[in-house]
Formats: structure tokens, sequence, C-alpha cells
């Protein structure tokens, strides 16, 4: 299940609380850090999307700067919702990934989080990600390569999984050892390298490269 985080300004609670009603009766798991629920921001880093929402977007643009000085959170995609009239003084164009303007429908903000999922995730309706003759199914943790079932261990799925849901992106190995081993891990990147290169071993098959390296930094899923 995708993890949505609400974000907004002490002066936009009520705001929030409606916009976190609403993601409520999606199919996400939705974290909403208030004072009650601190512990929400420790899984920053795990989080699918962020929602940011203020009908002034002063307060906001003050969170996605912090959003966007960390090297993995700055990646995940963001959501903003706020009024019309806002977005006069609102750089979206580098701060949002898409807009949402009060007042909005249910339907239209479960249409928004699909699109932004889809173009982060690429995973199909059925829950599965095919890049040539490699299927990744995410219902039933299995993997093929040209029909054929491919043995992981847990871990190899998950890494590749992963890095497949976000394809063409750059990741270091720390955010990978973030968000596959989570933040009490206490392994190196070694870890990381050993995982891809078994993961290589299995799937790239016949010359086809799907993980490609990216020389001093890290790894990213090429298709």
């Amino acid at each position: 299940m995708q993890k949505i985080m609400l974000l907004t300004s002490s002066d936009d609670r009520e705001l929030a609380d409606k916009v976190f009603k609403e993601l409520k009766t999606l199919d996400y798991e939705v974290l909403y850090p208030q004072r009650k629920n601190q512990q929400d921001l420790e899984q920053l880093a795990q989080v699918d999307l962020f929602v940011l929402a203020g009908r002034r977007t002063g307060k906001l643009e003050g969170l996605v700067r912090t959003l966007r000085q960390d090297e993995v959170l700055s990646e995940i995609p963001r959501l903003v919702i706020t009024e019309e009239p806002a977005l006069e003084d609102f750089d979206y164009c580098r701060n949002a990934d898409d807009i949402l303007i009060i007042p909005y429908g249910r339907t239209e903000l479960a249409a928004r989080i699909k699109i932004l999922s889809w173009r982060n995730q690429k995973v199909d309706p059925s829950n599965v990600v095919h890049a040539g003759s490699l299927v990744i199914n995410l219902s039933t943790y299995e993997v093929t390569v040209g029909g054929v079932l491919v043995d992981l261990t847990f871990k190899e799925y998950e890494l590749l999984r992963y890095l497949a849901t976000h394809a063409r992106r750059v990741h270091t190995r720390r955010e990978l050892l973030t968000r596959v081993w989570g933040e009490d891990y206490y392994g190196g990147a070694r870890t990381v390298d050993v995982h891809i290169r078994r993961i290589r071993a299995k799937i790239e098959t016949g010359g086809q490269v799907y993980i490609q390296t990216v020389r001093g930094v890290g790894y990213r899923f090429i298709g």
C-alpha cells in the first residue's frame, strides 16, 4: 500500500483536517504529523507522495524548501492543494508536481493522486510492471523474464520493485538502504552493491540491461 504524507502549516489545520478525512477514504496509508502524532515524521523517507495543503502558499514554500534540501525527499512527488489567488506568488513550476485548486471534488483528488503515482511508478491498473521481457507482479510478488519465474530473495525483490517503480530516476545507495532496508539498518553501501549484482545475474539475460550503474552516485532502472 502506498504511503501519503499530509503536510500543512499551523494556520491551515482546518483545511488539512478536511483533506486528511478525504485521503482516508482512498486506498492509501495516510500519515499526518500532528503534535500528538510526531512519530509519523520518522517515516519521511518511506513516503511515496507528499500532499501539502494551505490557503496561503508562503508557508508551504518553506515546507517545500525543507523537502528539496534532502536528496531523498526531494525526489518524492508533491501535490499542492491551495486557493487560486495564492498561485500568483507561488513558484509552482519548481515547488509542485501537480496542483489542486480549492474547491475540488473527492474524485478529482483521487484522479490526481493516481496520475502522479503513474508518472512516478509506471504501474498499470492490474498492479504489474512491464519492462521488455521482465514482468513484476506487485500483487503476487512474482518476477518473470520471458515468462520464466525468477527466484529472488525478499530483499532482492524489494530492491528490484523499488527501482522498477521509480524508473529513470537515479537513486543513491543511501536512499536505497533507507527505502528498502529501513532507517534503522546499520549496513553499508556494499549491501546494496551485492544485492544489485545478484539481481542482475538473475534477470539480465541475453545482453538485456535493466539496472544501470551511475558512477559515483548509485543506480537507476532503465527497463
